[in-house]
């Protein structure tokens, strides 16, 4: 039987922060032991250290006083229980640890674990992303997004586009992948194909990229493209096509936004808002069985959640998680 006093001592805890806001809270609001590990900026560098026990209805700040980020990685664990990741891979290590970025992580006991990503001065409860009853730890062959610069990288992505560049014979292709917007220059050459194949392809196409990822800071990254798959669409790529196109708030006419491929620019009353990547997936901010939305702000680092409750060819239904605010739009374009 789960411990039906956790949420109201968890409310209390959360409530119990610092006036100046430090950092970032994290509760265990689960009946299980949890561990947790996190990833903070250190001089310039992503730093891996954990992990910390989190026993039901314990919290931990593991950001110092005056960190300068505007988010963090972190990774919750407990046996019988899934972590809902955002693929973002760091090295870890068994009991007490601490790696900077830009190893191989072949040390011993060293192993790559996925990480999700949480918005600075936010609290964070472990049930938003640790699942019961959905088994163990993701396994090594399923982990494949890299977060260190001049490492290996591969990732199911949706395509943003490419612009070429004919006087230099470059072009420069975008992807949208994980909350995050991937960036590749090449030239057009006949003996490397990728490119051209890239720019036969329309905005918004499944793939899965593979790589060298050359630098990455936040919510972009840049790649060394050496291949691209194409995938099959699954559900949530359909719905995300779905949602191409210009809608306009049912509510209030000066609210508007326009998705192509996985990103969306809103709009209030002409003035155009931060960017946003977008992902379609079966759960987020602890929602399950549905199907959610979930709309990374590019700039910030933060994240948006909405349940997708109707979507046809001119009418879209969405509601914003947690608060349960029912958004109408209709497609104008």
């Amino acid at each position: 039987m789960k411990c039906l006093w956790l949420p109201a001592l968890l409310l209390a805890a959360l409530l119990d922060l610092t006036a100046t806001q430090a950092g970032t809270r994290f509760c265990n609001d689960t009946d299980a032991l949890h561990h947790l590990a996190v990833v903070l900026r250190d001089g310039g560098s992503w730093v891996a250290q954990g992990w910390q026990h989190l026993h039901p209805g314990d919290c931990a700040d593991p950001v110092p006083r005056g960190y300068p980020g505007k988010f963090l990685y972190y990774r919750a664990e407990s046996p019988g229980h899934r972590f809902h990741d955002d693929s973002v891979q760091f090295c870890t290590a068994p009991g007490q640890f601490r790696i900077p970025r830009g190893g191989d992580c072949t040390g011993q006991g060293q192993a790559w674990r996925r990480f999700a990503k949480a918005s600075l001065n936010q609290p964070v409860l472990l049930s938003t992303r640790s699942h019961s009853g959905e088994g163990a730890a993701d396994s090594l062959q399923d982990q494949h997004h890299i977060a260190e610069d001049g490492l290996h990288y591969t990732a199911e992505v949706v395509f943003q586009g490419c612009r070429l560049n004919t006087a230099e014979e470059t072009v420069t292709c975008k992807f949208v992948g994980h909350g995050m917007e991937i960036g590749s220059e090449g030239r057009l050459q006949v003996e490397d194909p990728v490119f051209t194949y890239l720019l036969g392809l329309l905005r918004g196409a499944p793939l899965e990229i593979d790589g060298e990822m050359i630098s990455s800071f936040g919510s972009f990254g840049e790649l060394d493209l050496h291949s691209v798959t194409p995938r099959v669409p699954d559900r949530y790529d359909g719905l995300l096509q779905k949602m191409q196109g210009v809608w306009l708030s049912e509510r209030s006419p000066l609210d508007r936004f326009s998705i192509s491929g996985a990103m969306r620019r809103v709009s209030y009353g002409g003035r155009r808002m931060t960017p946003e990547f977008l992902s379609v997936q079966d759960s987020c901010q602890g929602g399950k069985g549905a199907d959610f939305l979930l709309a990374w702000d590019s700039l910030r680092g933060s994240s948006l959640c909405y349940r997708i409750d109707a979507l046809t060819q001119d009418r879209m239904t969405l509601t914003y998680m947690p608060r349960g605010i029912r958004l109408d739009y209709r497609r104008v374009q």
